[in-house]
């Protein structure tokens, strides 16, 4: 059943249209708790360790791709509503040019730097060789690791999200079979780990790249383009609330795993990376919603279908809020189960990650609300209120939550930080939307 960005958007095409995308987002972090399960199980605490202290600042690097995914897709969707294909291929081209040579550059410079950043993370030095054999790997695939991510809005956008889903189970399937290889049967250790990734990821990319190097069905791809800074500066402040959303996870996890280094040791971290794919899996269901809200609004807006975008986002309101308590209960249900899955071979890992897992799950009823909110009003091109939601409820918020809780309530209750900043990014939101909704198609508007 395909789906035109014209059509009146029910809940079924909202699920349907963002089914593909779902899938992607599905496919990727279920492939990532499959990495962790292998490196959890075959190499032991400290590995597991050492991936989530050095995993988060790959995917902080990684994360202007959601940046230019998400801005790119809005201002691209716009100009496929208003017929100027020729300028939305020359700025689709534009877009991963920019990619690439972002890429090449924080290779390099984290490559040099990693044995003082792995420290600065709070490595102690138990962990610190872990890090680097890891890291030094990992980081040379920054830009396919970007592709990937802008291309997971990309081919939303390009009205091909389920080649994007194809091409995520394909990434995924290669992930877990390179793992299962270089950690089960080579026994390469954690250098396996990241090699593993490193590759599945080229896989991904190479097949990406070949397919808009030629016209295509999509109706992008790529042409000569004009370097347009004013424009490519746009485009990353329009996105930079979902790179906020997507910095913040990872800088969330930083600053958590250097306070739980300081008050509960590598059982802390390793508690909370078991949180973090859990996480990931529940909360990509909510990016892929919100990408189909992004460039819905995105196309609507230029075509002047206000009502439309009114419409569309009381459905995704609901939607999101119903998802969310599904999950919240899920999560709590099935707390043992998943730190069984991970850390069983550990009675005392175990059980920190339980009870994290049974409170961090609060966080999932009202993320998607604070997400969608956001994207509405990038798809509108209001990027500084997108930002501002962002920025409260994904980082400002859980940071001052984080050291405030332990000092208040005990080193334990630190995994209520994520759930309260999520009500704090709630409030903001129902606040903008009851300012800013009246006012769409108007001349204040």
């Amino acid at each position: 059943m395909k789906i035109e960005l014209s059509e009146h958007f029910t809940y079924k095409k909202i699920l349907l249209y963002s089914l593909p995308n779902i899938g992607t987002m599905l496919a990727i972090t279920s492939f990532q708790m499959a990495d962790g399960f292998f490196v959890s199980n075959w190499l032991g605490v400290s590995s597991f360790a050492a991936v989530n202290l050095v995993f988060p600042l790959l995917m902080m690097l990684v994360a202007p791709g959601f940046m230019i995914g998400e801005g790119g897709s809005a201002f691209i969707s716009k100009l496929k509503g208003e017929g100027n294909i020729e300028k939305a291929r020359q700025y689709f081209t534009l877009l991963v040019a920019v990619i690439f040579i972002w890429g090449a550059f924080f290779s390099t410079l984290m490559v040099i730097f990693l044995p003082e950043i792995v420290r600065m993370l709070g490595a102690s030095e138990e962990l610190v060789p872990y890090c680097l054999r890891y890291g030094r790997i990992l980081f040379l695939f920054i830009a396919p690791l970007l592709i990937t991510t802008s291309f997971q809005s990309l081919w939303v956008m390009a009205e091909k999200s389920e080649t994007g889903f194809y091409l995520s189970v394909v990434q995924g399937v290669t992930h877990v079979i390179l793992d299962w290889l270089f950690i089960v049967v080579l026994e390469y250790e954690i250098e396996g780990a990241a090699t593993a990734t490193g590759l599945a990821t080229i896989v991904n990319t190479l097949i990406t790249l070949w397919y808009f190097s030629r016209p295509n069905a999509s109706g992008l791809h790529f042409v000569r383009f004009r370097f347009d800074l004013y424009r490519l500066a746009k485009i990353c402040y329009n996105g930079i609330s979902e790179m906020v959303d997507a910095v913040s996870v990872n800088i969330l996890e930083l600053v958590y795993n250097l306070q739980l280094m300081l008050l509960l040791g590598q059982l802390g971290v390793a508690a909370i990376g078991v949180h973090s794919y859990v996480g990931e899996v529940f909360l990509s269901v909510f990016f892929a919603i919100n990408t189909t809200t992004v460039t819905v609004v995105g196309y609507k807006y230029g075509a002047g279908d206000f009502d439309g975008i009114r419409d569309l986002m009381k459905k995704n309101i609901v939607l999101t809020l119903g998802l969310g308590f599904v999950m919240t209960a899920a999560g709590v249900s099935l707390a043992d189960d998943i730190a069984t899955l991970y850390l069983g071979y550990d009675p005392e890992a175990h059980a920190f990650a339980t009870r994290a897992l049974r409170i961090c799950a609060l966080e999932f009823f009202l993320y998607g609300f604070c997400l969608v909110t956001s994207g509405f009003f990038t798809g509108l091109d209001r990027g500084t209120i997108s930002a501002v939601i962002a920025v409260c409820q994904s980082l400002i918020a859980p940071i001052i939550f984080i050291y405030l809780f332990p000092v208040l309530f005990g080193a334990d209750n630190i995994w209520y930080a994520a759930p309260a900043a999520t009500v704090v990014g709630a409030i903001l939101g129902t606040a903008f939307l009851i300012k800013k909704m009246p006012l769409l198609g108007t001349e204040e508007d």
